[in-house]
């Protein structure tokens, strides 16, 4: 809601200003409640902290941020309830993680929904007066 009521030009750089204004409160936040981190982490570790904060958090919130621009956030918003379907998907592929019978019974329900609200709306019947 607040990205599309600032009405950003360029949701990239948006979300970049928005993650760095953060980044200190958020560091000494952590700091003050956890103390300070030891950190020794292997090369997967630092792969992964990349990944999380370029590709899906500014890669995501980028293309959210388009995609709220060119359509209404009604049709936009129930492809949210995809993102547990993609992450249990992308485990599968990237780290071979298995997907089990309640996994798939679960995500069905998800993805027929989503489906369905992106069908073209029907016109709404006039209402009649007795």
């Amino acid at each position: 809601m607040v990205q599309r009521k600032a009405a950003p030009p360029d949701s990239f750089r948006f979300m970049v200003w928005v993650s760095a204004f953060s980044a200190i409160p958020l560091l000494l936040l952590s700091l003050w409640l956890e103390g300070v981190p030891v950190l020794d982490p292997a090369a997967e570790g630092w792969l992964s902290l990349l990944y999380v904060a370029f590709v899906s958090t500014l890669g995501g919130f980028g293309v959210w941020g388009w995609l709220l621009r060119r359509y209404d956030a009604s049709t936009v918003a129930p492809y949210t309830l995809l993102v547990p379907v993609f992450g249990m998907s992308s485990a599968a592929l990237v780290t071979g993680e298995p997907i089990s019978w309640p996994k798939l019974v679960a995500a069905a329900p998800v993805i027929s929904g989503v489906l369905y609200a992106g069908t073209k709306p029907r016109r709404a019947l006039a209402p009649t007066t007795p």
